[in-house]
């Protein structure tokens, strides 16, 4: 794993991503020659996390509760479906700005081509390279894909894009989001279409992942409610002694960073990470021969269950990383945007993932919100079993949660902070 951890020529992660993408068929080849994304997800988005809080708190409760109706009598909701617009709603705020960031159309249009890209890309990737170009306009057709949602943002980056040459450095009250960024970072030869796309692609990263992660947490936590009122506590606890949300705050909630890593732990979006693809044969330390063109992966889920590395390594533990950071020395550690060769939820090496800091946030936001809300709960005592394709673990989308109000949750300082 160290000798891979960090992608180089030998260990391309770019060579592995594309074919695992499809990128050719299902985005562009120009992610890959000019990723300047890479900067705008790690430096422009990180950047803007201290400030950024409370509008993910307002956008993401407000979605939350338009698509819920919750009462005092358990209430069956359709978990992944109303996770799935809290968090493109929230994402697509950050990424677009209003209006168009609350236009359920181009919500509709944007969930759309994340879903499609993420199966299509799965797809193509198993057929022969002669017939990707066919199989990939069956499955995808991007080009008409693509067209969707270019009437709704190819607008908004030509004005922009006009507004710049116009007034240069003399436009000092420039928007803060990714169509920004993009046109502050993107080749001066950009075009509309790739710039779009490039929206496209942050879509992709940052919706479905992000709602898989919230819906296992909550599927965790209802077939084990027990567990609930302790992070009830914290949460309530630490937004008291911090007046409310802050960066700082979500830090301190270190028993809901611990259960939302656990269910990370068990429950990772992948069962393989860390993929690299061997551009010359070579041989491991170990004498292992990897011939050129083999692709390489960490299988993190064998990983987070061995009896190795933990203990009691099936069971859902939510506050087993809490008292891990509890030992002198490992304050800081064992954190869920941590990075380490024991827990790959975000990858590892120089290609983790950049986005899981405004990610681990935006999931923290939501969870807590539920949590000191609702009390939730499986129609058994079971957990939904997960489903797989590939290399993808997924919850099951037709299991529903029970929901019912929290008779205080008006003294909530979750709603008082607000």
């Amino acid at each position: 794993m160290k000798e891979i951890k960090n992608a180089t020529e030998a260990f391309s992660f770019n060579d592995a991503f594309r074919e695992r993408l499809s990128a050719r068929h299902t985005f562009s080849d120009d992610l890959f020659v000019h990723p300047y994304h890479l900067d705008i997800i790690s430096k422009r988005l990180s950047q803007k996390l201290t400030t950024v809080i409370p509008e993910v708190l307002d956008e993401i409760t407000m979605a939350f509760e338009e698509n819920v109706d919750i009462g005092s009598d358990w209430t069956p909701i359709d978990n992944f479906n109303v996770m799935l617009k809290s968090i493109s709603r929230t994402t697509s705020k950050i990424f677009v700005g209003l209006p168009l960031g609350r236009n359920q159309d181009y919500l509709d249009k944007a969930v759309a081509f994340a879903t499609i890209a993420s199966k299509a890309g799965h797809t193509i990737d198993m057929v022969p390279e002669i017939l990707k170009p066919i199989v990939s306009w069956f499955v995808m057709d991007k080009g008409a894909a693509l067209k969707k949602v270019l009437d709704d943002i190819g607008p908004i980056f030509l004005k922009r894009k006009q507004k710049m040459e116009e007034l240069g450095d003399r436009w000092t009250d420039r928007p803060n989001d990714a169509i920004q960024w993009i046109l502050d970072l993107a080749p001066p030869d950009s075009s509309i279409d790739n710039m779009c796309m490039r929206i496209l692609f942050l879509n992709f990263t940052a919706i479905h992942t992000s709602t898989i992660s919230i819906t296992q947490v909550l599927l965790d936590l209802g077939a084990h409610p027990e567990f609930q009122e302790p992070l009830r506590e914290e949460i309530e606890s630490v937004l008291r002694e911090f007046g409310g949300w802050t960066k700082q705050a979500l830090t301190k909630m270190k028993k809901l960073d611990s259960c939302m890593r656990e269910s990370q732990r068990l429950n990772g979006v992948v069962i393989g990470t860390a993929m690299r693809k061997a551009t010359v044969s070579q041989s491991l330390s170990d004498g292992t021969f990897i011939p050129k063109g083999t692709w390489v992966f960490v299988p993190s889920g064998a990983l987070h269950r061995s009896e190795i590395l933990y203990e009691n390594p099936l069971e859902f533990d939510p506050f087993r990383y809490s008292r891990m950071r509890e030992q002198p020395g490992h304050e800081a550690k064992h954190q869920l945007v941590s990075v380490d060769e024991n827990n790959l939820g975000f990858g590892l090496g120089n290609h983790a993932c950049p986005g899981r800091f405004f990610a681990a946030n935006e999931l923290k936001v939501l969870l807590a919100f539920i949590i000191c809300n609702y009390e939730f709960k499986t129609p058994t005592s079971d957990r939904p079993k997960n489903g797989f394709y590939a290399t993808s673990c997924f919850p099951d989308p037709s299991k529903h949660l029970l929901f019912r109000e929290r008779v205080d949750r008006e003294h909530s300082s979750v709603n008082r902070f607000k």
